[in-house]
């Protein structure tokens, strides 16, 4: 019971992050884009930047979350899963930073990595890894482990891949509160999935002692 509770609380900090992380983000930037025209402008002023920096970093871990809950409930935690963690875990990390960075030099091209600028752009600050990459792995995982019903395995890979392209279909404030609704029904998988993990492992438990 007391390993449901917490993984119910991993599914509960990913929804709620969503919900509000979509819904500030998305309103904000709708109202107040926080990009300029000019190539690595910031348009927005200094409260709304650092707000950003909050929102995004508190995003990363938030959906981090998610994928922790769902890597313990949902997948049979092998190395390859372990690995792809990691790296989300790392690309959360980094990209909470280069928020971070962007908000204080208020340029998109906060941090040079071999002279490559790295700023908003998932594909390089880390966010691919924890939006992207994670999601469809864990997701396609989860449709071999057989631990929670097939739609619920499908989800984090839909997840995944319309991370991929809402961002170049819809206005940015559009995308960002579809990425939160997206998110925050994975996090409610991940709270709902939570007991029958549970009961699985106890099965498991009690079919080794008899053995």
């Amino acid at each position: 019971m007391i390993q449901a509770n917490k993984l119910r609380w991993l599914g509960v900090a990913c929804i709620v992050t969503a919900v509000l992380c979509g819904l500030c983000l998305g309103t904000w930037e709708h109202v107040s884009p926080f990009f300029g025209h000019a190539r690595y402008q910031v348009a927005a002023p200094p409260l709304q930047r650092f707000v950003y920096a909050f929102l995004q970093t508190l995003k990363a871990f938030g959906f981090l979350a998610g994928l922790i809950g769902f890597f313990l409930v949902a997948t049979r935690q092998g190395l390859i899963l372990k690995i792809t963690l990691g790296l989300a875990t790392l690309g959360a990390i980094f990209y909470s930073i280069v928020w971070i960075v962007l908000a204080m030099t208020a340029r998109d091209d906060a941090i040079y990595i071999f002279r490559r600028p790295i700023g908003s752009d998932i594909h390089s600050n880390g966010g691919a890894f924890f939006l992207w990459l994670a999601p469809i792995v864990l997701g396609g995982a989860a449709l071999f482990a057989h631990r929670i019903s097939r739609w619920r395995c499908i989800w984090p890979i839909i997840v995944g891949l319309a991370g991929l392209r809402i961002f170049g279909i819809f206005p940015t404030g559009v995308a960002l509160i579809i990425e939160g609704i997206i998110w925050a029904i994975f996090g409610a998988i991940v709270y709902l999935s939570s007991g029958g993990a549970q009961q699985n492992r106890d099965a498991s438990g009690g079919s080794a002692s008899r053995n």
